[in-house]
């Protein structure tokens, strides 16, 4: 497995997305494909010390996606056996897509905060607008606490850095997606289709 594959596969995003999508095992499957290479579920169950229905079962999960990619073809006894291999850069993708979201949530957010006053519950259960706070006579609707107006000002300065992390996240990604190269011509690799188009600046 190259470097830069190694580097997305211990990014904490990429590992939390997998684990959400496939299960617990799927960044330690993903990770037993090294460059060119093609497995089995018995392989791989062998490899890892799980049970072969887990392992089809987190295969299945990550072909939904468009990430783990099969063939079949006949063995000695000529029966039919499933080879596995996995696209990396679909990977990618998906992790672009939703900072791309989180980005535009964001930057929906900090609009919202300039033209509005907002207030919130001191326990944190709720923020709404000063329409909604008003009906409620600035009482918080699950604890019935009074309701504090939010400093605009802090809270957008805040979104803004985190606004900075997610662009050079999206950055870093298609750094990756331009250099990452998978091997995956006569396999069978996705039911789930994603479009993306990969410049950062047609989103922004």
């Amino acid at each position: 497995m190259n470097k830069l594959k190694k580097e997305l596969l211990f990014d904490q995003n990429a590992i939390t997305f997998l684990e959400q999508i496939a299960g617990p095992i799927a960044t330690d499957v993903v990770k037993l494909f090294k460059n060119g290479s093609e497995l089995s579920p018995e392989i791989i169950s062998s490899k890892l010390n799980e049970k072969i229905t887990t392992v089809r079962s987190t295969l299945n999960s990550l072909h939904y996606r468009g990430i783990a990619c099969y063939k079949k073809k006949r063995n000695e006894k000529n029966m039919y056996v499933f080879l596995w291999e996995i696209k990396h850069k679909k990977i990618v993708e998906i992790l672009m897509i939703q900072e791309i979201k989180k980005y535009k949530k964001i930057e929906m957010e900090i609009s919202d905060k300039k033209i509005h006053d907002f207030f919130v519950c001191p326990k944190n259960c709720i923020e709404v607008p000063f329409e909604v706070a008003a009906a409620y006579d600035f009482k918080c609707t699950n604890c019935n606490s009074n309701l504090k107006i939010v400093n605009s000002t802090a809270k957008i300065t805040k979104l803004n850095k985190d606004l900075k992390k997610i662009e050079l996240n999206i950055k870093k990604l298609e750094n990756l997606l331009e250099k990452i190269k998978d091997n995956t011509k006569g396999y069978i690799c996705e039911w789930f289709k994603y479009v993306l188009v990969y410049k950062l600046n047609y989103y922004l």
